[in-house]
């Protein structure tokens, strides 16, 4: 049976005779007949053994008609819902009779037969998954299977029942979903996550690139798409509704693949390589116009979208500097097109490529945000944002196109959270207990604006504080209002901004938890906020726990706020998190934390917890962290070794902290014990310094020797002067020596080097001319006070 083309008219495709043309079997009345009955009484058994025994039968039956028995009505449904009870050799076994001939083909092109094929794939997948059938038995049939799809591969991706099987044998050589959002039969386990890439919510690209399953299969169906039967197909297949998918999940497997994108992504756009002599371009042959076209068309633009994202940043800028430059407005407001440039814009990720298209972008926010077209906006500021470029530009000319929009009363940021509907956060005109969905889009945008620098953010901060106690919760309740929250509390604003937050949810932080986005805000307000705010959240959670007891998150939400303790002593609860405080001001002063952010906790009297109950700043505890990890490292000198030995308990903490790196110092990581000894043993280190510093002003210490019985002694003292009188040396002498010496010890306590006066039990006469000496051996002088000493002596 021939497949069904969808655009004769654009493409003509290969030969006609590269199709199948048998004709489908049909089954017997008895195979039908058996197979419902099978239904009925397979229903009926619980036993494994029971239903895997009446499956192995229903396959046997089916033995030599497969295709038939597949192609069905009736029996297709029946052997769809049996297929997951059989065992992994059965249905190897059962496939591998499908693909003898062009049996594949021709089950697959029937509406019935593509659902058996994929419940077949599937299981297969499974069995490789529990290593219950051999890696190179399943390789062997994917690869009769790829080969079997690669020679009738047109009529595969233009089929409508076809495609979804092509689909799902590339999602298993790839060894992940590979296919569109859009692809909704195939992408059911799938999680969203479109828009939140685009705008920053989701990280864009990963980190490292997911390795292929079966990398060699991959190359099959490449080569297959770039060889001479298929290249001028290729271009046409984006514009194909049943092979627009497939195009789209090859590219997303080959990402990281240079070589095949670098070859796949010219060849789709139209590109001819001997079109002029001495060009080494890879897109030679394309015209702007149809670049441009291919952006603005409904289904190809889908196409774009996956080639932006995969793309290497060097073919970007090409794209940028030869189709895009200086089109980008006209583009940011087409219907189709302006989705594709979303998908460019999430890819940069180059400081100058993105100054470049801000600049260009900029003086059309205001026009883009009345044209509902707000998802470039937000796709550009979270590109600044993640490239550190341009987020003064940006938080200016988002500020100006708003203060165009919004209504008399409205501030910036309720204008965003706003944007596209009526009416306000909290209108007059509305119910008791309605609730406004805003816009996700101005969430997404606010959210990236308040991880800007403060002095970039500070608008949108401060307009954030003019909401009412009742916005504010409004905004907490909804799913991407919590976001916002959740941002400001834990970015680099001001802690005003933070503590005026705080006191406008006092008393709503119970219904607050009770939403699955406010239980989120209710946690970083409990983490930032200080002793009494503190108190307060958990006396009000430990008021409502029957209710969030029920709630997903409500009992993780009052155990970290420690509502248990709470309601058991008030007391003992408070003086645990004022203690737990006090603790991680000791830590932050002993280890040296951030000034700048121990000053400020100071200013506003919020003491970070650290204790059972939750994390501190992320700051301080990474700077803790850091300094622990510090300590416990193999390479300090010398002279830190000497000052004393960790104790047991110090020592387990700073490597425990070691270990994970400089992060947030929980109570998973140090315990309150251990902590403690950790300041105990800095302080016994300072003690220990100080003491070595005095040892180094006496002599006694640093000679080794009593000072009376020191045979150098009489050298010293004999050049000293005495007077008649009274056998004590001169007076005025001493006096100016002593006076010296004072001078001297300041200068040392100026430049943190302390000093301890000398005393020993030495007659007077001696007295100054071994302080001299003490001093000296203390801290070597330059040689011009060496000489001055001389002179004096």
């Amino acid at each position: 049976m021939a497949s069904k083309r969808t655009h004769d008219e654009a493409f003509a495709g290969p030969a006609d005779d590269a199709a199948p043309q048998a004709r489908l079997p049909r089954a017997t009345q008895e195979i039908v007949t058996y197979f419902e009955e099978l239904k009925s009484h397979f229903d009926g058994l619980d036993d494994k053994e029971e239903q895997s025994l009446l499956v192995a039968n229903a396959l046997e039956e089916a033995s030599g008609q497969e295709c038939a028995v597949a192609t069905d009505p009736a029996c297709s449904r029946v052997l769809e819902a049996l297929l997951p009870a059989a065992e992994p050799q059965q249905i190897a076994k059962f496939f591998q009779a499908v693909l003898k001939g062009e049996g594949l083909m021709a089950m697959a092109s029937s509406p019935f037969g593509a659902h058996v094929l994929e419940a077949v794939l599937e299981q297969l997948t499974n069995a490789q998954q529990d290593a219950a059938l051999e890696g190179p038995a399943i390789e062997e049939l994917l690869t009769e299977a790829c080969n079997n799809v690669c020679e009738h591969l047109y009529d595969f991706l233009t089929n409508r029942y076809a495609t979804h099987v092509a689909r799902r044998l590339l999602c298993i050589i790839a060894g992940r979903n590979v296919l569109p959002l859009a692809a909704k039969s195939q992408n059911k386990k799938s999680k969203g996550g479109a828009l939140a890439s685009k705008v920053g919510l989701l990280p864009g690209k990963q980190a490292a690139t997911p390795e292929v399953a079966y990398p060699d299969l991959l190359h099959v169906l490449v080569d297959t798409l770039l060889s001479s039967d298929y290249i001028s197909a290729l271009h046409e297949l984006m514009y194909d509704q049943h092979a627009s998918p497939f195009i789209q999940g090859i590219l997303t497997a080959c990402e990281g693949n240079g070589e095949a994108l670098q070859a796949l992504i010219p060849a789709m756009l139209g590109a001819q390589p001997d079109a002029e002599e001495g060009d080494d371009s890879l897109l030679q042959g394309i015209t702007r116009t149809t670049f441009q076209g291919i952006m603005q068309d409904r289904l190809s633009s889908h196409v774009m979208e996956v080639v932006f994202a995969v793309a290497p940043q060097p073919l970007l800028e090409e794209f940028y500097s030869s189709f895009l430059s200086s089109d980008l407005p006209a583009l940011a407001a087409h219907p189709s097109a302006n989705f594709a440039l979303q998908a460019f814009l999430a890819a940069a990720n180059r400081s100058p490529l993105v100054k470049t298209l801000l600049a260009e972008l900029k003086g059309s926010f205001k026009e883009l945000l009345q044209r509902r077209r707000s998802g470039v906006v937000a796709a550009l500021l979270a590109a600044c944002a993640r490239t550190s470029a341009g987020q003064a530009d940006a938080s200016k000319a988002i500020a100006a196109a708003l203060t165009g929009l919004h209504d008399e009363g409205k501030g910036l940021a309720e204008t965003l959270l706003t944007l596209d509907m009526p009416g306000r956060i909290c209108g007059p005109d509305m119910k008791p207990g309605q609730r406004v969905r805003l816009s996700p889009l101005g969430c997404a945008m606010l959210t990236t604006l308040l991880s800007f620098p403060q002095e970039f953010s500070q608008a949108f901060v401060s307009s954030i504080g003019d909401w009412s106690p009742s916005e504010t919760l409004r905004v907490g309740q909804d799913p991407g209002g919590s976001r916002v929250l959740e941002a400001l509390v834990n970015a680099a604003a001001a802690s005003k901004a933070k503590k005026k937050l705080l006191r406008k949810l006092k008393g709503m932080w119970a219904i607050l938890a009770v939403e699955p986005g406010g239980n989120h805000v209710v946690e970083s307000c409990f983490i930032w906020g200080g002793v009494k705010d503190k108190e307060v959240i958990a006396g009000e959670l430990a008021s409502a726990e029957a209710s969030l007891s029920g709630t997903p998150r409500g009992a993780a939400l009052m155990r970290k706020c420690g509502t248990s303790a709470f309601k058991s002593s008030s007391s003992d609860w408070k003086r645990k998190a004022t203690a737990d405080a006090q603790t991680l001001n000791e830590y932050a002063e002993l280890f040296g934390s951030d000034q700048a952010a121990a000053t400020e906790a100071a200013e506003a009297n919020h003491p970070a917890s650290n204790g059972d109950m939750a994390h501190g700043h992320g700051d301080v505890a990474a700077s803790e962290a850091a300094d622990m990890a510090d300590m416990n490292s193999p390479e300090q000198p010398a002279q830190k070794a000497k000052k004393g030995n960790k104790s047991t308990a110090a020592a387990a903490a700073a490597a425990a902290v070691a270990e994970t790196g400089p992060a947030v110092v929980t109570d998973q990581m140090v315990s309150p014990e251990d902590r403690q000894a950790v300041i105990k043993d800095k302080r016994k280190k300072k003690q220990a310094k100080k003491q070595e510093e005095e040892n180094l002003d006496e002599p006694t210490s640093v000679l080794g020797t009593d000072v009376a019985d020191a045979p150098w002694a009489n050298e010293i003292v004999s050049p000293v002067q005495y007077t008649e009188a009274a056998g004590e040396p001169n007076g005025a002498a001493v006096k100016k020596k002593e006076q010296k010496k004072s001078k001297r010890k300041e200068g040392e306590n100026g430049k943190g080097v302390q000093k301890q006066d000398v005393s020993v039990t030495v007659p007077q006469d001696a007295k100054e001319a071994l302080a001299l000496l003490g001093f000296a051996a203390a801290q070597p002088a330059s040689k011009q006070k060496k000489k001055k000493a001389a002179k004096k002596a």
